[in-house]
C-alpha cells in the first residue's frame, strides 16, 4: 500500500453489491463477537478468580485450530464456499445461545465454559480463513486489495464500538445477556450470505496432498532466515503483548480496582490504538520496512511495562492505545513483510503456517502469562514478559543485521 493513501481510497470496493452485504454483515457480527470476548473473560474471572484459568481457557480454544484448519484448507477449496460460511455462522450463533443461555439459566461450570470455547475454536479454525477466501469471489481483481483493507479496517472499528458496549452490557444485562445479543447479532452475515449472488460450486485448485503441500511450505521458510526472524518477532514480542487483553479483566479488578465498565474502556482504548496504527501502517511507504518493524518490536514491550505500573484508569488507558497501536503495525509490517518476499507459488502455504504460529503465540503467551501472574503477580508478569521480548530483539538485531534493511 502506498504512502499517499487514504481512506477514500477504500469505498471502490462497496460499489460491488455482493461485498457490501458481506461486509455489513461481518460488521455487525464482529461487534457482537466483541461483545461476547469481554463477557466471557469477565464471565471466566468471575467464576474462578484465577488469572491461570484466564490464559489456559484461551489456550484450550486453540488445540483444535491447527488440526482443523488443516482439514479447513481442504474444505474451502473443495466445498461451495459462501455456502461453508453460511452454516459455520449457524454454528457461532448456536454456540454463542448456548453459552448466554447456561449463563442466565444455570450455574455455569468451569468444563461447560471450556467445551464452549473449544467448540467456538473449532468454528473459526475453518471460518476465518473460508471468510478471507471468499473476498476473491465477491469483489474484481482490481477491487481485492480495497476489499481486503475494508475487512481490516472493519475490524478495529467493530472492535472499538464492542469493546466500548460490553463493560456497560455486562453492567446492566450481565455477561449472559451480553452473549445472547452476540447470537442475534449472527442474524447479519447469515441474511447476508443468503442474499449473495455468486457461482456456489467447489473448487479443487491444487491436486497435491496436504501433507506433502505443507512441507514444501516449512521447507521455504526454512531457506528465508529473515522470514524466520520476522515472524519470530511477531510470535515472541507480540504473544508476550497480547495477554494484555487477556488478563485485562484481572488487571482491572486487582490492580485498578475497577469494574466492567472499566474494562470495557480500556479494552476500547487499545482498539482504538489499533484503528490509529492502521492508519499510519498504510501510510508507511516500502523503504526501511524492516527498520520500522524492529522499532515497534522494541517499543511495544516498553508499552506494555509502562501499562503494568499504571495505578489509575486515565493512564492506563492511554497505555493501552498505544499498545494497541504498537502491536497493529508489528503485525502488519510483518505480514506485508512476509507476504512480499515468498513465491507466489507457495504464498498461501507460507501464510497458513505464519496464521497458525500467530495463533499459537498469542495464545500460548496468554497461558503463560496467567499462570506467572499467579505466582508472581500480573504486573510483575507483564513486565517480565516484556523483558523477554526486548532481549528477543536485542538478539535479532545483533545476529541478523539484514533484517533492518528489508524492504
Amino acid at each position: 500500500m502506498s504512502a499517499n493513501f487514504r481512506w477514500a481510497t477504500l469505498a471502490p470496493a462497496l460499489q460491488t453489491r455482493n461485498f457490501r452485504l458481506f461486509w455489513l454483515g461481518q460488521f455487525l457480527s464482529t461487534i457482537g463477537t466483541s461483545l461476547q470476548v469481554i463477557a466471557e473473560g469477565w464471565l471466566i474471572y468471575q467464576v474462578t478468580q484465577s488469572t491461570f484459568w484466564l490464559g489456559m481457557v484461551s489456550f484450550l480454544a486453540l488445540l483444535p485450530v491447527i488440526p482443523i484448519s488443516l482439514l479447513g484448507g481442504v474444505l474451502i477449496d473443495r466445498l461451495p464456499r459462501r455456502r461453508l460460511i453460511l452454516w459455520s455462522q449457524v454454528g457461532l450463533m448456536l454456540q454463542a445461545l448456548l453459552f448466554g443461555l447456561l449463563v442466565i439459566f444455570g450455574d455455569i461450570q468451569l468444563w461447560q465454559i471450556i467445551l464452549l470455547y473449544f467448540l467456538f475454536g473449532a468454528l473459526l479454525a475453518i471460518d476465518h480463513p473460508a471468510r478471507r477466501t471468499f473476498l476473491v469471489d465477491l469483489v474484481a481483481r482490481e477491487e481485492l486489495a480495497n476489499a481486503v483493507a475494508l475487512n481490516a479496517s472493519l475490524f478495529n472499528i467493530s472492535n472499538l464500538i464492542g469493546f466500548a458496549l460490553g463493560g456497560l452490557l455486562i453492567t446492566l444485562i450481565g455477561a449472559g445477556g451480553t452473549m445472547l445479543i452476540n447470537a442475534a447479532t449472527y442474524l447479519g452475515p447469515i441474511v447476508a450470505l443468503a442474499m449473495i449472488r455468486v457461482v456456489d460450486q467447489g473448487q479443487d485448485r491444487d491436486g497435491q496432498r496436504l501433507g506433502v503441500a505443507m512441507i514444501e511450505g516449512i521447507r521455504t521458510l526454512w531457506r528465508q532466515p529473515l522470514l524466520l526472524a520476522t515472524i519470530g518477532l511477531m510470535a515472541v514480542v507480540g504473544g508476550l503483548a497480547w495477554p494484555v487483553y487477556g488478563m485485562m479483566p484481572a488487571f482491572v479488578e486487582e490492580v485498578l480496582g475497577r469494574d466492567a465498565i472499566s474494562l470495557g474502556l480500556l479494552l476500547a482504548a487499545g482498539a482504538l490504538g489499533a484503528l490509529l496504527g492502521t492508519a499510519l501502517a498504510a501510510r508507511l511507504g516500502h523503504a526501511h520496512r524492516g527498520r520500522t518493524l524492529l522499532i515497534s518490536a522494541a517499543l511495544l514491550p516498553c508499552a506494555v511495562i509502562a501499562l503494568s505500573q499504571s495505578r489509575t484508569l486515565f493512564w492506563a488507558a492511554c497505555c493501552m492505545v498505544i499498545v494497541g497501536l504498537l502491536l497493529l503495525i508489528l503485525q502488519s509490517l510483518a505480514i506485508t513483510l512476509v507476504q512480499l518476499h515468498t513465491a507466489d507459488r507457495v504464498r498461501g502455504r507460507v501464510m497458513t503456517i505464519y496464521s497458525q504460529l500467530h495463533a499459537g503465540a498469542d495464545t500460548g503467551g496468554n497461558m503463560l502469562i496467567g499462570a506467572a501472574a499467579g505466582l508472581i503477580g500480573l504486573p510483575v508478569a507483564l513486565a517480565a514478559g516484556s523483558v523477554v521480548s526486548l532481549l528477543f530483539v536485542a538478539g535479532v538485531r545483533l545476529t541478523m543485521p539484514q533484517l533492518g534493511q528489508l524492504e
